[in-house]
């Protein structure tokens, strides 16, 4: 059976799953006339509230900021929900928040990453009890199209959304942290971003398809009392690790207090 799609919020996320829903019969709903604009030339519907748009679809895809669930699941609970599957793209927004709101439907949580938008991300999946194998199955597919997938218990989340979620932001601070120091220290190249870039795309690449371990892949750059090896214990003595970690878990308790809200 072909089913039909609804996206409730219009973004950039909701645009890179329509595009991966090529050919599909597809509504989308947003309060913000100007994230209609993407859409001009698409063959899709525009609904003009969410009722409408939560009729058109089998598959309702909440792809609004967490704070705006407290707005949108009351209006979804008013329509008819037989027969009809959930998936959320909301960071801390919990199964049981959702199934709460609108009773015993299937619901699907998600927690996607930027690079979605290139089909290079990374998705962490969990349901609930009222999914199929079959339903989970072609959402996972949907998500794998665009890159990997993880597939996870809702306790392990909020951790992916600190690992793989939030942190393309730590990376891109990373680069630039790179590039203006490079610039201090005298490099011209006017496209040096991108060169950073490109250094860390080949280094993920190499350890990606590589067996040997980090520690293994640093040592081989690391020479006794070379350039590397002073840069690396600058890394150390300011516990780089460390910083990362604490990061991580303000990431982490951020998406739990979401989630109790």
């Amino acid at each position: 059976m072909k089913r039909k799609y609804s996206f409730i919020g219009a973004g950039n996320m909701a645009s890179a799953l329509i595009g991966g829903l090529s050919g599909e019969d597809i509504c989308i709903f947003d309060k913000n006339p100007a994230a209609y604009e993407k859409y001009e030339k698409a063959a899709l519907s525009k609904a003009e509230n969410i009722n409408e748009a939560v009729s058109y679809g089998d598959v309702i895809f909440l792809c609004v900021k967490p704070q705006n669930f407290d707005e949108i699941l009351p209006q979804i609970a008013e329509c008819p929900l037989d027969g009809k599957l959930i998936v959320s793209i909301a960071a801390g927004i919990t199964l049981s928040r959702i199934e709460k709101a609108l009773g015993e439907v299937p619901v699907i949580r998600t927690i996607p990453n930027t690079p979605l938008l290139i089909g290079k991300g990374v998705t962490g999946i969990c349901r609930n009890t009222k999914v199929s194998d079959k339903m989970y199955s072609e959402i996972c597919r949907l998500f794998s199209h665009l890159g990997e997938v993880i597939n996870a218990g809702e306790d392990e989340i909020n951790a992916i959304t600190a690992a793989t979620s939030s942190a393309p932001a730590y990376v891109y601070l990373f680069i630039k942290a790179i590039a203006d120091a490079g610039r201090e220290l005298g490099i011209n190249e006017p496209n040096l971003t991108d060169r950073i870039a490109d250094m860390v795309i080949g280094a993920a690449t190499l350890l990606k398809g590589n067996e040997k371990s980090p520690d293994e892949l640093i040592r081989m750059v690391t020479s006794p009392n070379g350039t590397t090896e002073r840069a690396m214990k600058v890394f150390t003595d300011r516990d780089f690790t460390g910083i990362i970690a604490e990061a991580m878990l303000r990431c982490a308790e951020r998406a739990k207090e979401l989630s109790e809200a």
